[in-house]
């Protein structure tokens, strides 16, 4: 059996607050008062950060190859955002909140790619791509897992105020001990930052600090100039129409994604009432699921490609959506638990699939703000998707947003079918 590197083991801690954060902020905005709306505009201000924090954080990543900093930096900051979650008592606060954890998060979360690329050779990239997103997975699982117990124990004995914010301070935990084993375990690439302990830490800071004020008041203006845009939608940069085309479809289906898992768990509380322990458990299910699907989605991508990977899971979603609506009108609840682990396993195809195109075909020298693109683009599909589904929820009923992703995908179908080979 295959060793895992040590510093896996870091984002599989980092992702067990992630997971927990994950249903917390939206389970906790309701307890607080929270409509689907509100809990969708949430959701799209953490996106909107993501946006912005991407292409921020993709240049800052191709800058340096010491990006160890940037890991200490989020875990870090992750830990100190948690820990204030515990003592916020509105729901206009969490939006700010939000935006502080996301923005914390994506400077490991596009770095995390750099590092497995730059440790391990090309021809074994998807694998450990696969290797580190199931170890990611396994985090994550195990923070919903923990977040379904805490949640089910606690409040039958401090009720459901305490449990939530308990539970906060549990995630904050989490991201602080992930900071400690990155401390000790990370890759140390050659760097003009020399250091041990906190002074990594204090170079983490003082590259945010420089790097912020040299990038970023220019990083929205920049993103957003026209003459950029057109020319980026016209494939006319050095990252080439292919990886354009990729994004494209990458775009739309992050709006549709959004436009379902945004409002879902107001769906599951307002409309099928189940519980906070219950709606941790069926998000358990779904990444189970997607950790044990990564080598079936590696096997697949060896065999028939990139594109064909992406369009299989792509597929896969349509039916799974037009499914949870048939759920919300009447179709037996039991069959839920099932759409949401085939959901969990159209998961690993695509991550692993744009993952690796976006890895493959960036320029070596832009591979950094080629993955920042696609973060901020997955970002600014969220915002839409989120804004979008959480409104329709309220409007017209939980069905229109879960139709109109189904709608979305099979139009961003032919996107990704362009070009069926993989990627060289």
């Amino acid at each position: 059996m295959k060793r895992i590197p040590s510093w896996y083991w870091s984002f599989g801690v980092i992702n067990i607050a992630l997971g927990i954060f994950s249903q917390l902020l939206p389970l906790y905005a309701y307890f607080l008062g929270a409509k689907a709306g509100e809990v969708g505009l949430l959701a799209a201000v953490g996106s909107a950060t993501t946006i912005v924090a991407s292409l921020f954080w993709g240049k800052v990543a191709d800058k340096t190859s010491n990006h160890r900093p940037l890991v200490l930096l989020s875990f870090f900051g992750l830990a100190l955002v948690y820990a204030v979650l515990a003592f916020l008592g509105d729901v206009r606060p969490l939006f700010a909140l939000n935006a502080g954890a996301t923005f914390f998060w994506t400077s490991a979360g596009t770095v995390s790619t750099l590092l497995v690329l730059a440790t391990f050779s090309r021809t074994q990239w998807e694998r450990e791509l696969g290797l580190f997103n199931a170890v990611s997975g396994m985090g994550w699982t195990a923070g919903l897992v923990l977040g379904a117990l805490w949640t089910t124990i606690l409040a039958r004995l401090v009720g459901e105020a305490w449990s939530l914010r308990s539970l906060a301070l549990v995630a904050a935990l989490m991201a602080m001990g992930a900071g400690t084993m990155a401390l000790r375990f990370l890759p140390k690439f050659p760097s003009s930052i020399q250091g041990h302990g906190l002074q990594w830490l204090t170079a983490a800071v003082g590259t945010f600090v420089a790097e912020l004020r040299r990038y970023g008041p220019l990083q929205l203006l920049g993103a957003l100039n026209p003459v950029q845009l057109f020319r980026f939608f016209q494939g006319r940069t050095a990252f080439g129409p292919e990886l354009v085309l990729c994004y494209y479809g990458e775009f739309l289906s992050f709006v549709a994604f959004a436009l379902v898992f945004a409002p879902f768990p107001v769906f599951l509380r307002q409309n099928l009432g189940w519980p906070n322990e219950l709606v941790f458990s069926l998000y358990v299910a779904h990444h189970l699921v997607s950790i044990f699907a990564y080598r079936w989605a590696r096997r697949t991508i060896e065999r028939f490609g990139h594109r064909p990977a992406l369009a299989l899971a792509l597929f896969l979603r349509v039916g799974i959506f037009v499914g949870f609506a048939a759920v919300g009108a009447g179709v037996p609840k039991s069959l839920l638990p099932i759409f949401f682990g085939l959901a969990g396993l159209s998961w690993s195809f695509f991550q692993l699939s744009t993952m690796a195109l976006v890895s493959r075909l960036s320029p070596p020298a832009l591979r950094g703000q080629g993955v920042g693109i696609y973060n901020a683009l997955s970002g600014l599909g969220n915002v839409i998707g989120a804004s979008l589904g959480g409104f329709l929820a309220d409007g017209f009923g939980f069905a229109a947003p879960f139709l109109s992703a189904a709608a979305l995908l099979f139009i961003t179908l032919p996107v990704l079918l362009v070009e069926g080979r993989p990627a060289d």
